[in-house]
């Protein structure tokens, strides 16, 4: 059982020190022993619960699908009026909690892997799968309810999934820091323009 409590403690912050690291040197950088010299442990203790770097950067995908999944569930738009929910939502995925959960020089590190690694792309895939389905699942309850006016829930999701992660990683080379709340909410109006339909 201590063991077992061990390796639920020491897998996530090995995890976590792997991403810092990812930050600091890049992909290619962040070593194993990289990761080993931040923690003050030895290496030998993180091949122990991941045996490579591979599995070392599924469980960071893992990490971001994690906490991405916990900002959806926070969502909790159905508690007002369906008119008011497009706008919590298109609010919730543009805000700087979602856009700041993951840095985007970490993103970009484990998305150019993902081209050279088929389990890291299937996480990948993952995660924007369980995205698009949430979309979809908001986008249908608006239909319903005449609050949108767009013909196709999937279509209609993709479109908005390009937006966001247009928009996060454009916005990183392009809007001054001072103007990113702005930015934000030209993006949300634009959004709930495409999909309200009318207007």
């Amino acid at each position: 059982m201590k063991k077992r409590l061990n390796a639920d403690i020491q897998k996530p912050k090995i995890v976590k020190h792997f991403y810092k690291t990812i930050l600091a040197e890049g992909f290619e950088g962040a070593s194993i022993a990289k990761v080993a010299k931040r923690m003050k442990i030895h290496p030998s203790l993180i091949l122990h619960y991941f045996g490579n770097k591979e599995n070392l950067t599924l469980a960071l995908v893992d990490f971001v699908i994690d906490a991405y999944g916990s900002l959806l569930k926070k969502f909790k738009s159905q508690d007002g009026a369906p008119e008011d929910r497009l706008m919590k939502l298109l609010e919730a995925i543009w805000s700087r909690e979602y856009y700041e959960k993951i840095n985007v020089a970490g993103s970009f590190a484990v998305l150019a892997v993902s081209f050279r690694n088929e389990k890291i792309h299937g996480k990948i895939r993952e995660l924007y799968r369980m995205f698009k389905k949430f979309l979809v699942r908001e986008i249908e309850y608006l239909i319903d309810n005449r609050v949108i006016g767009v013909n196709d829930p999937e279509q209609a999701a993709e479109v908005i999934m390009t937006m966001i992660e247009g928009s996060r990683h454009f916005r990183t080379f392009i809007i001054d820091e001072d103007q990113v709340g702005k930015y934000n909410q030209d993006m949300i109006q634009t959004a709930h323009f495409l999909l309200k339909g009318r207007d």
